[in-house]
C-alpha cells in the first residue's frame, strides 16, 4: 500500500515537469513571445484539448467503470504522452519554416494536453483505493502538496535552459517527467474492483438545479472565478513580460511566491475554515483576488517590487479560495453522492476554461497594436469575471445538504 501510495504522489509531481514545460510558463512564450504570434494560437488550442476532454472523459469514465481498472488508462495514455513530447521536441528544435513548425508544435500540444487531461481523471479515481474516509482529505492533500513541490522544482530546473533559449526545456522537461511518473507505470498495483455505477454527467446536472439548487448556485459561481485563475495560470508569464518586462529568472522568483504562500494558505485557511466557515474564508479569498490583481494589472511597468508583494497576496488568496471551495463543497452536498457530485465540480472547473482564454486571446488579438494595454484590458476582463463569480457564491447557503433518496435519484 505504501509503495502505491510513494508512487501516486511522484506521479504527479512528475506532471509538474511537462505542466511547466508546455504550460503557462514555456511553451506560451515561445509560441508568442519567441515566434512573434497572436495569443489566441496558444489559447484557442488549449480550449480545444478542454473541449475534448469534455466530451471524450464521460467515456473514458464508463469504460474504466466497466473494466474496473484505472491503471490500464494510465499506462496508455503516459506513454503516448513520452512519445508525443518527445515527437514535439523534435519539430520545435527542426530547421523548418516558422509557421508551419508552430502549427505542427501546437497540434502535438493539443495531443499531450488532451491526454493528460483524460490521464487525470483516472489518476484522481486511484484515491478511492489510496485512502478511506478517515484520511481521503490528508492523502488527497498530500498528493497536491508533491504537485506543488514538483511544480517549483521543475521551474527551477527548468530555468537555466530558458536562459539560453525557450525551446530547451522541452527535454529536460520530458526527462523528469519519465523519471518521476515511471515508477507508477512499473510498481503501482490494482486489483480488480468493479466501480459503482454513477448517474451520467446530464443527469447529474438535470439534479443539480431541480434537488439541490444550493449547490448548483455555488458551481456556477465557482465557475467564473476558476476560469479567471486558470486563464491568468495560462498567460502569467506573457503579461508579465509585457506589464513589467522582467527576465525569466525573475519570473521564477514571482513563481515561486506565489506557490510558497499558496501551500502554507492551503493549510492555515483549511484550519480557518474548520473555525469559521468555509464561506467565508471563500468570499474574502475572492476579495482578495479581485484586489490584487487590480492592482497587479493597473501597475506600472518598473514596479517590481510592488509585484513580489502582491504574489504573496495572488498565492494566499488562490491557495484559500481552493481550500473553501472544496471543503464548502463538500458540506452542502448529498453526503450519499460525494463521489458524483465532485465529478460535477471537475466538469464545473473544465468549463471553466473555456471562456476565460477565448476573452483573453479575442481582447489580446483586437488589441493587437497595443502591445501593453492589450493585457490590462485582458486582465481587467477576467478581474470583471471574479467579481460575477463573488457574486454569485455570496447567495450560497452555508448549510448541510439533505442526502437524496433512490426515488430522488
Amino acid at each position: 500500500m505504501k509503495r502505491n501510495l510513494w508512487t501516486w504522489v511522484l506521479y504527479d509531481a512528475g506532471n509538474s515537469f511537462l505542466d511547466a514545460a508546455i504550460g503557462g510558463l514555456y511553451l506560451a512564450q515561445w509560441v508568442v513571445l519567441d515566434n512573434n504570434l497572436p495569443d489566441i494560437w496558444y489559447g484557442g488550442t488549449f480550449v480545444t484539448a478542454t473541449i475534448l476532454v469534455l466530451l471524450l472523459s464521460p467515456i473514458l469514465g464508463a469504460w474504466s467503470d466497466r473494466l474496473g481498472k484505472r491503471l490500464p488508462f494510465i499506462k496508455l495514455f503516459t506513454i503516448i504522452l513520452y512519445l508525443a513530447t518527445m515527437l514535439m521536441i523534435l519539430v520545435a528544435s527542426s530547421s523548418i519554416q516558422k509557421n508551419s513548425k508552430v502549427f505542427v508544435v501546437l497540434m502535438l500540444f493539443l495531443v499531450i494536453q488532451t491526454l493528460y487531461q483524460l490521464s487525470l481523471v483516472s489518476y484522481n479515481a486511484l484515491l478511492e483505493i489510496l485512502s478511506n474516509p478517515g484520511n481521503r482529505g490528508k492523502i488527497s492533500g498530500l498528493g497536491s502538496a508533491f504537485n506543488n513541490i514538483g511544480w517549483i522544482v521543475a521551474a527551477a530546473v527548468l530555468l537555466p535552459f530558458a536562459e539560453i533559449g525557450r525551446l530547451h526545456v522541452f527535454l529536460p522537461a520530458l526527462i523528469g517527467f519519465i523519471v518521476l511518473t515511471l515508477p507508477m507505470l512499473i510498481w503501482f498495483k490494482e486489483a480488480d474492483k468493479p466501480v459503482k455505477k454513477s448517474v451520467s454527467t446530464m443527469e447529474g446536472l438535470k439534479q443539480l438545479f431541480t434537488k439541490n439548487k444550493n449547490t448548483g448556485i455555488f458551481l456556477l459561481g465557482f465557475s467564473f472565478v476558476s476560469d479567471a485563475l486558470l486563464t491568468i495560470a495560462l498567460y502569467f508569464a506573457i503579461a508579465m513580460n509585457a506589464i513589467y518586462g522582467i527576465s525569466d529568472r525573475q519570473k521564477f522568483l514571482v513563481l515561486l511566491i506565489i506557490f510558497v504562500a499558496n501551500i502554507i494558505s492551503n493549510y492555515i485557511l483549511g484550519l480557518v475554515c474548520d473555525k469559521k466557515g468555509a464561506k467565508k474564508v471563500l468570499i474574502y479569498s475572492c476579495v482578495l483576488m479581485l484586489v490584487v490583481f487590480l492592482v497587479g494589472f493597473g501597475a506600472r511597468g518598473n514596479s517590481l517590487n510592488l509585484l513580489y508583494a502582491i504574489s504573496v497576496f495572488i498565492g494566499i488568496s488562490w491557495g484559500g479560495f481552493y481550500t473553501a471551495a472544496r471543503a464548502l463543497m463538500i458540506k452542502i452536498s448529498p453526503q450519499n453522492q460525494l463521489g458524483e457530485y465532485f465529478g460535477l465540480y471537475s466538469t464545473f472547473q473544465r468549463f471553466a476554461s473555456i471562456a476565460g482564454p477565448l476573452i483573453w486571446g479575442g481582447i489580446t488579438l483586437a488589441l493587437i497594436d497595443y502591445p501593453i494595454l492589450k493585457y490590462r484590458v485582458a486582465g481587467f476582463s477576467l478581474v470583471a469575471l471574479i467579481a460575477i463569480g463573488v457574486l454569485i457564491l455570496n447567495r450560497v447557503k452555508d448549510e448541510p445538504a439533505a442526502s437524496l433518496t433512490p426515488s430522488d435519484i
